[in-house]
């Protein structure tokens, strides 16, 4: 009986990835900001639990407890990112930004040095450096759009892991 168990535990998972992975393709603006507003009420709730630890338990003053300015920025983060969700897809996407341009001016970096070395693939790492700058820099002027895209990309790397993992199960019972 054991047995049966497992193998749903193998079935519902990857198809809870399918699931999830659809909708961060069809939807990804609405999965970020839900993303997003969960973050925001984790953070609340954290800072919250530790407003009220500090107050209960510890009867603490600022000085006192070094955690209570932490749980007063907790609550005033979450309260700010539970309101205001688009904020946070934006700092995503910022952030998005930020990798793709260092990650692009590391490429450009390696494609110099393998040219220099002679290395006859040093165009490899060219290409792929401007392509990781154009893209930075689309998301430096559109950071909502760039964590849409990220999420579509997410969205599929989570289908096509859950659809292999899904098979592995059917493969092994046969």
């Amino acid at each position: 009986m054991n047995h049966v168990n497992i193998q749903w535990d193998r079935i519902v998972m990857p198809v809870m990835g399918i699931v999830l992975g659809i909708y961060l393709v069809v939807r990804p603006w609405s999965a970020t900001g839900a993303i997003c507003s969960l973050i925001g009420w984790l953070v609340l709730i954290s800072g919250i639990a530790g407003l009220i630890n500090s107050a209960t338990f510890r009867r603490a003053t600022l000085l006192s407890d070094p955690f209570l300015p932490l749980s007063v920025a907790g609550t005033v983060l979450g309260i700010f990112i539970v309101t205001r969700p688009t904020i946070l897809v934006e700092i995503v996407g910022m952030i998005i930004c930020v990798f793709l341009l260092v990650a692009g001016v590391n490429s450009l970096q390696n494609a110099i040095q393998r040219h220099r070395w002679g290395d006859s693939l040093w165009w490899l790492p060219l290409v792929v450096g401007i392509l990781c700058l154009a893209l930075g820099l689309a998301a430096l002027f559109a950071p909502v759009a760039s964590t849409a895209v990220m999420m579509r990309l997410i969205g599929i790397s989570l289908i096509v892991s859950s659809a292999v993992n899904l098979l592995a199960v059917f493969v092994r019972t046969h």
